[in-house]
């Protein structure tokens, strides 16, 4: 096996950049998590000849400081491959998207039935709400007391 050419890494106030073969190394520390022994460090990488070596894994997943440099390495020695990388993250990134619209659609429909078991459309309910904020913060404390069972103030 050839002899792989490491990656010199400085320190940039807790970030760490290296460069090699046109890449720019970059590895950011999450710093809520530095001090703890769960992995802080995200690697993104800029291909600077355009030959779409470029990545980055924040939001993905985060590597132990050591481990961060390995997988820098290992770009640079083409045995992890970027584009696999970028393809894997916009299907994770699909998947996460769909999730969150299913559930934000789960609770839209579970919304509307009580809408409908109230006998009232989600138009009217804005339309109700517009006027609601309308109302100065006496008329809304008034409103409160009356619901509360203390009738209308005295004289109205």
């Amino acid at each position: 096996m050839a002899k792989r050419k490491e990656i010199k890494f400085k320190n940039n106030r807790g970030s760490y950049e290296g460069r090699q073969d046109g890449v720019i190394y970059r590895i950011h520390a999450d710093r809520t998590l530095l001090g703890t022994c769960a992995p802080a460090y995200a690697v993104s990488t800029y291909d600077t000849k355009g030959k779409g070596r470029g990545i980055n894994t924040s939001g993905h997943f985060r590597l132990h400081l050591d481990d961060a440099k390995e997988f820098c390495q290992k770009i640079a020695n083409g045995e992890i491959s970027p584009e696999e990388l970028r393809q894997r993250f916009e299907a994770e990134d699909a998947a996460k998207e769909q999730a969150a619209v299913q559930a934000a659609a789960a609770a839209a429909k579970e919304f509307r039935t009580k809408l409908e078991s109230a006998g009232i459309s989600y138009n009217k309910l804005l339309e109700l709400e517009a006027e609601r904020e309308s109302l100065s913060g006496i008329a809304h404390n008034i409103l409160l007391g009356y619901e509360r069972g203390e009738g209308w103030p005295s004289g109205t």
